[in-house]
């Protein structure tokens, strides 16, 4: 091997390291909340652009309080850089078509990058490609089965957070007894992913799913949804829920009618977190940490900085169980407060006061 062709093998080592060492110096989220899962990078200054900048937002919805509070940490933190000029923000209201004329909208406009939060991989992919064409660098977020072509992907929950449920009633019921699931929207990409994670579980230890509904991460048609399970008589062991305003609904019913608690699964909200600790009740809950919205703008000041980062994150970070209840339990805070979160703790007592 000549002298030259040693020296060019070199100098893309150190490149790639150097790129790498940038990319790590990028904190999307602390306390290993958001990991890459893959070694493929962007290109250093493959995306910088001139400030000031701005950013698009498309959100598939906003439906809950983990929306809400996700929407006010992306505000928050794009607060926080003064390079950011403007934060486009659309909601779809669910509406395939109106998310594809909600971005098609802000490519318009010109956008230096787009966050995508979309309905369905589906709908986001023909959108991506628009706005590649354009040159327009776009995030995406959601736990895909497939690979968006995204410049950055962005996951979190899906199957990381049906697993854990199902792990979890696998052990506390011994591989043995009759489950309730309460899943989210019919539909819904996240929702099958959630549901795919906790059943391939549960079927693998035994145990049987004797009903489903849909209760779509809503505390209202859940509670009536499990006044009717109740009512028909039918057993339980144990119930694995997709969201946790379907777990604090279905425990109110439970306390309601007398009928004795089950093992159930919830998520980090802080609501869920108080029943939880309040009726002893056997529990496990998943982290899907609302921080994401940060993370998105952090991501998209690194890109127009021209930084390289790597093309896809994960977040999985360990659920809360009985022995780290109180380690995540807020009591100054209402039921709305979802862990864990990037927002300053003066916001956090203003947005969730009791």
């Amino acid at each position: 091997m000549s002298r030259l062709w040693k020296a060019a093998l070199f100098a893309a080592s150190l490149s790639a390291v150097a790129s790498t060492t940038l990319a790590a110096d990028v904190e999307l989220l602390p306390d290993g909340l958001l990991s890459p899962t893959t070694t493929e990078m962007t290109k250093a200054n493959e995306f910088k652009k001139a400030a000031p900048w701005r950013i698009g937002v498309s959100f598939s919805r906003v439906t809950n309080s983990w929306i809400v509070q996700t929407v006010q940490e992306m505000r928050t933190e794009a607060g926080r850089h003064p390079n950011i000029s403007e934060f486009l923000f659309a909601e779809a209201d669910g509406k395939p078509a109106k998310q594809v004329s909600d971005i098609e909208d802000l490519i318009a406009k010109k956008v230096d990058l787009l966050i995508i939060i979309p309905i369905s991989e589906a709908v986001a992919k023909p959108m991506i490609e628009k706005a590649r064409e354009r040159g327009i660098p776009v995030i995406t977020f959601g736990a895909f089965a497939g690979d968006t072509q995204s410049t950055i992907q962005i996951g979190g929950a899906g199957r990381g957070l049906g697993k854990p449920g199902g792990e979890f009633l696998c052990k506390t019921l011994n591989g043995k007894g009759k489950v309730w699931a309460f899943r989210g929207p019919a539909g819904s990409d996240e929702e099958k992913l959630r549901y795919e994670g906790f059943r391939k579980e549960a079927d693998a230890c035994g145990l049987k799913v004797t009903s489903e509904v849909y209760g779509d991460y809503n505390y209202a048609k859940s509670k009536q949804l499990c006044e009717n399970l109740v009512l028909s008589g039918q057993p339980v062991d144990g119930i694995w829920f997709a969201g946790a305003e379907m777990t604090r609904a279905c425990i109110d019913v439970f306390k309601e009618t007398g009928k004795p608690l089950v093992p159930v699964t919830g998520e980090g909200n802080n609501g869920f977190l108080r029943i939880w600790k309040e009726t002893g009740v056997k529990a496990v809950a998943p982290l899907f940490p609302p921080a994401m919205g940060a993370a998105w703008i952090r991501a998209s000041v690194a890109l127009l900085e021209g930084k390289p980062m790597y093309r896809k994150y994960f977040s999985s970070p360990a659920p809360v169980t009985q022995e780290t209840l109180d380690k995540y339990y807020r009591p100054d805070l209402s039921d709305a407060y979802w862990i864990p979160s990037s927002l300053p703790d003066e916001t956090l007592r203003k947005m969730f006061a009791k």
